[in-house]
């Protein structure tokens, strides 16, 4: 065991290019209890497969395999909420992924929610095994106004209680039917605009025009060199403008531009603007924070305006 000046002791790590092995740590500072009582971000994950079908302490059958919820504040004071779930007959039941902009402001009662499963009692414990096939655990993120945090993962079992996993499971499915706030329909849209403008001057920039018969045009130029500028137009098929537009409505990408921004920002600073039939216009950044279930929609779009097209 190796403890260094921040707290965090290493309770077991593998040796040198060996194969497996479990890399665990445990953060001495991370706290157990939180004063805040205001979340800003919350991201919890949970495999539950390994665990029986019946909690005998809840009496009742156990519903999922897998729960991931997702939530974050908007500025206007709603919510934007995900629930992904994988039922325990995961052959038979496609896995359902939920999510909404809500007027509520739901994160008084995640909290209170937090608070009774005593999820940061576990903070700053973290496991990673190798080698494993897929992930068998999961993690909790939890961010609070003050700073404070709750952060704990484990690869290879459960991080959540079958019951904590219900309980969040059911808050979430309640809330996403709460009062939407509305975002356009797919069926308006009528342009996309991507941007990216680099450090050293250089850009690319496409503007995908929807015609009407559901057909597209992609304009596109790019600089990689001062004063060098390169330009097409290609026709994109009704085929492609289909996929892209269900990547739009699938990512809920509308709801972007409510979010807040990512705490993680590892590539440049890309916009998409969509424009719509009556002009109005929302442009969203690559840099919002977002479940891993909807964040690959801006690579999806950025891929087929300026790779493919």
């Amino acid at each position: 065991m190796f403890e260094n000046n921040d707290g965090l002791v290493i309770l077991s790590r593998p040796e040198p290019q060996m194969c497996g092995g479990t890399y665990a740590t445990q953060n001495t500072n991370a706290p157990t209890a939180i004063e805040s009582q205001k979340i800003v971000y919350f991201d919890v994950k949970t495999a539950l497969g390994g665990m029986v079908c019946v909690n005998p302490a809840m009496q009742q059958p156990l519903r999922f395999n897998y729960v991931s919820a997702f939530a974050v504040p908007t500025a206007d004071g709603g919510s934007f909420l995900c629930l992904h779930t994988r039922p325990v007959n995961a052959y038979n039941e496609p896995d359902r992924i939920a999510f909404a902009l809500i007027k509520e402001d739901v994160f008084p009662a995640l909290d209170r929610l937090v608070r009774a499963h005593e999820l940061a009692k576990r903070n700053g414990s973290h496991s990673y095994t190798n080698g494993l096939p897929q992930n068998f655990g999961g993690n909790v993120d939890i961010e609070y106004e003050s700073g404070e945090a709750i952060s704990f993962s484990n690869n290879q079992s459960p991080i959540l209680s079958p019951a904590a996993a219900n309980e969040i499971a059911d808050f979430f499915e309640k809330a996403l039917g709460g009062e939407k706030i509305p975002l356009p329909p797919i069926d308006a849209l009528r342009e996309i605009r991507f941007c990216e403008s680099r450090e050293n001057g250089g850009f690319s920039r496409a503007t995908l025009t929807l015609e009407s018969d559901g057909t597209g045009t992609n304009r596109k130029e790019q600089c990689f060199d001062p004063g060098q500028v390169y330009r097409s137009e290609k026709a994109v098929d009704e085929q492609t403008v289909t996929a892209i537009k269900r990547t739009v409505a699938n990512c809920g990408m509308f709801a972007w531009e409510k979010l807040p921004r990512s705490r993680c920002v590892i590539d440049g600073e890309k916009t998409i603007t969509f424009v719509f039939d009556d002009s109005s216009e929302i442009t969203v950044t690559n840099h919002k924070a977002l479940p891993v279930t909807l964040s690959g929609g801006f690579f999806g779009i950025e891929l087929e305006m300026i790779t493919k097209h």
